[in-house]
């Protein structure tokens, strides 16, 4: 297999307005139609939810690049992948490879556990939608700025892309946390790891960043696990990828 050079670890800071997610997405998130016309109380919870997320997120990031051999290394972790995982189909063809996680930071996450343990379960609930939004917004802007950079360095093509994909999802054992974090120590930026291999503030996303071809990311969703898949993240993101 070929090596990829792996530079230096890099942090990454984030615009805060970058990643409040839009009023529709936070309502239709919750289950309401993009149409329905939402109550005052409503709109107040939101507003109110939008400031103290504003107030309260620190957004930062951490990644690093790496070799196809030293991510087979990370990937296997403790063994307990999938037997028909998807990553094996897709990073043996990347042009690039990087560890990444990143976190909204540990006051967000409290002020939601806070909120709920105090009964305030709209403004709990409006919370944590937006900064789940955020988070994944945040890696969706990652992915957008590591390509513009690959292409800079004429480290991806001209049609590549770069799609992020985590542990716990799509076969990819949520062990699979424990030699990430070790390679890419998030604990720089505040992100730890508890025994359960969950992450600590609790709006935090790691994984890795496969930059190639579009065609290597392409797949049908009929792998074992799809079926127990609550997201099926995945159709949407299929559905964009085709009309490129």
């Amino acid at each position: 297999m070929a090596r990829i050079n792996c530079p230096d670890l890099k942090i990454m800071n984030f615009e805060t307005d970058t990643l409040i997610p839009a009023r529709e997405q936070v309502f239709s998130s919750q289950g309401m139609h993009p149409a329905a016309k939402i109550n005052n109380k409503i709109e107040d919870i939101y507003r109110e939810s939008r400031d103290l997320f504003v107030e309260l997120v620190q957004p930062a990031g951490i990644s690093t690049a790496l070799g196809i051999e030293d991510f087979a290394e990370i990937y296997i972790g403790e063994g307990k992948n999938d037997h028909d995982n998807l990553l094996v189909n897709i990073y043996p063809h990347a042009e690039h490879l990087a560890l990444f996680a990143l976190t909204l930071g540990k006051n967000i996450s409290r002020k939601i556990e806070l909120l709920f343990q105090n009964n305030e379960f709209p403004l709990g609930y409006m919370l944590d939608t937006i900064a789940s939004l955020a988070a994944d917004k945040a890696a969706e802007l990652w992915q957008e700025k590591n390509l513009e950079q690959l292409k800079k360095e004429n480290l991806a093509g001209t049609d590549s892309i770069v799609l992020s994909y985590s542990p716990g999802y799509c076969g990819w054992h949520i062990s699979g946390q424990k030699k990430l974090f070790s390679h890419l120590k998030p604990e720089k930026i505040g992100i730890t790891l508890n025994d359960s291999y969950l992450m600590t503030p609790l709006k935090s996303v790691s994984g890795v960043f496969i930059a190639g071809r579009t065609d290597i990311h392409l797949f049908t969703p009929a792998f074992s696990y799809c079926k127990s898949c609550k997201t099926h993240s995945c159709l949407q993101r299929m559905k964009v990828l085709r009309q490129i």
